[in-house]
This record gives C-alpha cells, sequence and structure tokens, in this order.
C-alpha cells in the first residue's frame, strides 16, 4: 500500500466479529502517508463504486 497497492486496497472489517474501531487501532503502525490512508479508508472505494 505504500506504492502500487495504495490505489488497490480499501478497508473492510468482519462486522460484527471486529468493528471498525478496533480494525482501525493500528492503522498508524503501517506506516502510510497521508494521501495513501485517505485512498485506503475511502478514496479507493468512491473511485471504485463511482460515489
Amino acid at each position: 500500500m505504500r506504492s502500487h497497492g495504495r490505489s488497490k486496497v480499501l478497508f473492510g472489517t468482519n462486522y460484527p466479529m471486529i468493528a471498525p474501531a478496533k480494525a482501525l487501532e493500528d492503522l498508524d503502525s503501517l506506516g502510510l502517508d497521508d494521501a495513501a490512508k485517505a485512498l485506503f479508508l475511502g478514496g479507493n472505494a468512491e473511485r471504485v463504486f463511482k460515489l
């Protein structure tokens, strides 16, 4: 997700087994820049699903 994958990965959870807040707890440990985080958390879904 730091290079080629940044536009290919969507955020998701196994809700209700894993709540979104729990899934996001270690997001910062991935070492992503702000642009990659924005794509992962919504930008890619907006593009793919034409939202």
